[in-house]
């Protein structure tokens, strides 16, 4: 008996008992919809932590004050403008920009949104991964003369004046000392956030010279620092020496710490990756389930295809061949079930990922490995049924009724 007649049986089997077969193929759809799932979400995941990644820049390193230990802190122990020019030092810094945002808002006739200003210098762009429309960035001139120039992206600019063609244009901004009008020098590309939702509340960044900004806001000293590493494998060195010039500095110790992008991505990664890990071996209790649904109902095949096992082994149907047959028959049944429990994998997936604002991330490698372990259940679950009517002593088998 070759393998295609093995499978027009095990078919006819299937479909002589059709809700029994789906009643036993409910384990496997489950558990295979449940890892399918899992991997689509686990991997959309990871795939928006890594555009997140490449977003805000993986050789982007920040340091700032260690706020664990704030109580030891002294108007000494602040960043100045002095830190900045020193660390601008070390070799290997490629851009350096001292960190100082707010909340505020802007108005301009009636309109009104609320923002987060971004205190920038010249180089605040190239560590921000500053893509402009339009117009310029900071410039360090606006920086050192303190001028009302202020960058916004394309969706405040089309919230404000509903275009994006705002050059020019005034705008109000609410600041501690009260109402104050920036020209807008330049329209950056806004890109939402990977993870959807509101980040920031729906603020919206908008870059405004730092000196102006800290004027305004009655500030003199900074809470962190932003740079930009040329080689990222001298991230953790440079990280280093930047603490240690900062502790000589203000001669103080583990008042500062470093903070590096990658490394805490790597870190939700491995979250996730945990998670995922931990969910998928429920989902495998499904899968044992229907394992053992399949055993159960294979069982019942035998029993009640016991006469036509003898007729075959008397006219010389060999072990292997009853073996294979049943065998063939509990792996199509978990098949089956598995093609069914991918496209319902498939179906959650996507409808979670509606909700969580990512894609679905799965590959064909994934997807083939579903299939193959769900055939894996079937056999596995198949062979002591299959083994049982391959031993069956068919002068019994004849008499059995």
């Amino acid at each position: 008996m070759n393998f295609l007649e093995n499978i027009r049986l095990a078919l006819s089997s299937i479909k002589a008992s059709k809700m029994r077969t789906f009643l036993t193929m409910l384990g496997i759809i489950i558990g295979i919809a449940a890892v399918v799932t899992i991997s689509a979400i686990g991997n959309g995941g990871k795939y928006q932590i890594q555009k997140s990644l490449e977003q805000f820049g993986t050789n982007r390193l920040m340091v700032y004050m260690n706020w664990n230990d704030q109580k030891s802190f002294s108007s000494r122990d602040y960043l100045t403008d002095r830190d900045v020019e020193a660390i601008r030092n070390i070799k290997g810094i490629e851009a350096i920009s001292p960190i100082y945002e707010d909340y505020s808002s802007l108005r301009i006739l009636d309109k009104t949104i609320d923002v987060i200003l971004i205190g920038s210098n010249s180089e605040t762009d190239v560590i921000n991964n500053v893509e402009m429309i339009s117009g310029r960035f900071i410039s360090q001139q606006d920086v050192d003369n303190h001028n009302y120039s202020i960058v916004i992206s394309q969706k405040e600019a089309k919230e404000l004046f509903g275009q994006q063609d705002v050059l020019g244009e005034k705008v109000t901004m609410n600041s501690y000392v009260g109402p104050v009008d920036f020209t807008i020098v330049g329209v950056y590309h806004h890109e939402d956030s990977p993870f959807g939702g509101n980040v920031n509340g729906g603020r919206g960044q908008i870059y405004v010279p730092i000196k102006t900004i800290m004027r305004l806001y009655n500030q003199t000293t900074y809470y962190g620092i932003n740079l930009k590493i040329e080689d990222r494998n001298e991230m953790d060195a440079i990280g280093q020496q930047v603490l240690a010039l900062l502790n000589r500095l203000h001669n103080s110790q583990d008042k500062y710490m470093t903070f590096n992008l990658e490394e805490a991505m790597e870190t939700v990664n491995g979250v996730i990756s945990t998670i995922t890990m931990v969910l998928a071996m429920i989902a495998g209790i499904a899968l044992l389930v229907g394992g053992i649904g399949i055993m159960n109902i294979m069982l019942v095949t035998v029993t009640e295809r016991i006469r036509e096992i003898g007729v075959k082994k008397a006219i010389g149907a060999k072990r292997q061949v009853i073996l294979l047959q049943f065998l063939t028959e509990s792996a199509l049944i978990s098949l089956v079930g598995g093609i069914v429990g991918i496209v319902l994998g498939f179906a959650f997936a996507s409808l979670a990922s509606a909700l969580l604002k990512m894609p679905p991330q799965i590959s064909i490698a994934e997807v083939l490995l579903a299939a193959g372990l769900a055939i894996f259940v079937g056999i596995l679950f198949g062979v002591y049924p299959a083994s049982r009517a391959s031993k069956l002593d068919p002068i019994e088998a004849l008499r059995y009724e």
